[in-house]
């Protein structure tokens, strides 16, 4: 193919470009030439994110967590958290436990408790709070890849997938209030 052919063959191309970038934004004077070439946008991630429980963290003033044959126990009291050599933590826990998100909803019977490790449950976390019912997350085992834990919210309430991460945090409140059970 010679110059002429070359040339012929650009002006091709330019039309068609020309023609696809006044296809695709008829009536939208505000969009770039550059729109044409990206990619759609989805929502932001923590747009997206349904909370496992919603609470005030301020307004919890006792917390009991039982995992396996151990209970830990902390009280707020007028100068902070009672019990606890890093109360610092303590209130970690509580944003943490706030910020858990539901990973996904489980449609389960009574039957099917067991299978996720809520029956009996492995560990469970109480918060009482101030003017407000108590929340009572009960945990279950790790789903198969392990990165999320079943959890029942109240004794017959639904069941979730949150992040396993609340199991890291159990962690850290027991190292909050000390190494002995209670």
């Amino acid at each position: 193919m010679g110059w002429r052919g070359t040339l012929a063959l650009g002006g091709a191309l330019l039309a068609a470009a020309a023609f696809l970038y006044r296809d695709a934004n008829a009536g939208r004077a505000d969009r770039s030439w550059q729109a044409i070439f990206e990619l759609p946008h989805q929502a932001a991630p923590q747009e997206q994110v349904t909370p496992l429980v919603a609470f005030d963290p301020t307004a919890v003033t006792i917390i009991t967590v039982r995992r396996g044959t151990n209970t830990w126990r902390a009280e707020r009291g007028a100068s902070g958290w009672t019990g606890s050599p890093r109360p610092g933590d303590i209130d970690e826990f509580l944003r943490d436990v706030a910020n858990l998100a539901q990973i996904m909803p489980i449609a389960a019977d009574a039957a099917s408790l067991r299978d996720h490790g809520l029956d009996p449950p492995q560990g469970s976390i109480e918060l009482q709070r101030h003017n407000a019912p108590p929340l009572e997350i009960f945990i279950g085992q790790r789903n198969p890849p392990a990165t999320g834990v079943y959890v029942q919210l109240g004794s017959n309430g639904p069941i979730a997938l949150t992040g396993a991460v609340l199991l890291w945090d159990l962690e850290k409140f027991a190292r909050a209030i000390g190494a002995g059970a209670r």
